[in-house]
Order: C-alpha cells, then structure tokens, then sequence
C-alpha cells in the first residue's frame, strides 16, 4: 500500500507524531474519517466488493470514495500496522431497533493496543465519534464525547472477552454493536462479506446508506431522504433522481451514479 498517497489524501501531518500512541492513533482516526464516507453504493449497483487492500486503496484514494465495514477498517487497520501499531480486526454483531440482532459477523471492528491498553479505533461503523474508545475493566468507565454523541466501551464479562459499543440516547446507553476480543482474519468473514453484497435480506442490498460527520453533527443519506443532524437537531430533506447526485457531491464528495435512483420513477422505494 502507498502508505504516503494515503496520507496525503487523508490530510494527515507526518511530521506530528514519531511513534504510535493515543495522540496519534486520535489523529489518524479523524482525518480518515472526515475524509472517507461509510457508503454501500457498489453493493447498490451490484458491483462486487473486494477487500485486497491494494484494491480498498485505489476504491478510496484514487477513486475518491468511500466503503463498507471490511473494506474501511482493512485499510485503516492496514495503514496502522505499517505505521508501527499493534492492531487486529474482530467480529462484531450488530443490535437492530426493537432489540434484534444482525448475524454475527456482519460487522467488522478494529481493536488497537498501546501500552497495555487497548482501544476501539472503528471507521467503518457509521456512527462513532472522532476519536478511539479506550475498553476498561475498571468500573469508572471511560466516556469519549464530540459532535456527534458520548460513546463508551463496555467489556460484558469478567474475563474481558466480550465488549459493547455504546451510545447515549436520550438518557440510556444503548448498545449499538457487541463485538469479541478473538483477532480475526478476513478469511472468516468470508461469508459476512459476501452475504451483506448479495443476499436480499441484507439492509445493504435492500437499501442505500451513505453517511458521514460534519462540522456540527452528521449527514446521512438512504434513497428516500438526506438528514443532516446538526447540534441534536434534525433535518429531512427528500432525495429524488434529479438531486441525488449534486447531494452525494456536496455533503460527501462522492461523484458515482446510484443505479436505483437514476432507475427510479420518483418513488424511491
């Protein structure tokens, strides 16, 4: 991987760090992801996704786009190591509203450790803050807060083999994804990866998800509407064949058709 190319697309400053540590890995956490957008629109326009990095590379770099979980976090976990952190990706399984479950796997986080601590550096989640989320044992758990919320990580069990992400919503900590310690290889996401691209139960194929932070808060986009959330509030926007286009240019600077969209009659469904 062109380790400099990826650097300066991100905007990161080489000179600022000289070794891994939380300062850095916060740094490097931010700029990817003020640059690259959470988007499934290959999955959309049933283009087949490949998670060589060589490939993520010039999807986000030279294409200037952005991808889905187990392709954002290869590369940033990939971009980690070269940089001389210890850094692994690990099974995740998200929590749907009304207390469902996705399949296991169907999520793929990205755990770093720096002097004996470890901490959630995910960029291919689609709603987590700008920064790592340190996992503590300790019963004072540490809280990570910006723009777009307060985060936590929760190890669910005395051995610390299990942890959840959190995130506080009108007062509760609501578990957005619960995710193992074990390291996995992309190899054992093979299935996940190819379920999430293909299978007509999967929320990527049934619909469009681009999202995004902003300056104030967050822009998310589906077929149906563009909702910017902007200091807790919330703003709805209809999205149509006609505007699509110049929305994915301005609030995520992707330039690519949407098939279904340039397809649809106007009603988006």
């Amino acid at each position: 991987m062109n380790v400099k190319g990826l650097e300066t697309y991100l905007n990161i400053d080489v000179t600022q760090y000289e070794r891994p540590s939380i300062e850095a890995l916060n740094h490097y956490v931010a700029q990817f992801m003020k640059k690259v957008p959470f988007e499934n629109i290959d999955v959309q326009n049933q283009i087949r996704i490949s998670v060589a990095v060589d490939d993520i590379y010039d999807k986000v770099v030279n294409h200037e786009r952005g991808g889905f979980c187990y392709e954002l976090n290869t590369l940033f976990k990939t971009y980690l190591l070269e940089k001389g952190f210890t850094a692994y990706n690990v099974s995740a399984t998200i929590h749907t509203p009304g207390g469902g479950r996705s399949l296991p796997g169907s999520h793929m986080s990205t755990i770093v450790e720096i002097d004996d601590k470890k901490y959630i550096a995910d960029v291919g989640f689609g709603d987590l803050p700008l920064q790592a989320i340190p996992l503590s044992k300790t019963s004072d758990i540490p809280v990570v807060q910006d723009h777009t919320g307060m985060f936590r990580a929760v190890f669910q069990d005395e051995h610390a083999s299990h942890f959840e992400i959190q995130k506080c919503e009108n007062d509760v900590w609501q578990t957005k994804y619960e995710a193992e310690m074990t390291p996995r290889t992309l190899a054992s996401f093979e299935y996940n990866i190819d379920y999430n691209q293909t299978h007509p139960n999967s929320i990527f194929v049934q619909r469009l998800v681009v999202t995004m932070p902003t300056k104030n808060g967050r822009a998310t986009m589906s077929q149906n509407h563009l909702t910017l959330t902007e200091n807790g509030e919330k703003r709805k926007m209809d999205v149509t064949p006609d505007n699509y286009r110049q929305m994915l240019k301005d609030y995520f600077n992707l330039n690519v058709k949407v098939q279904r969209l340039e397809d649809s009659d106007g009603s988006n469904t």
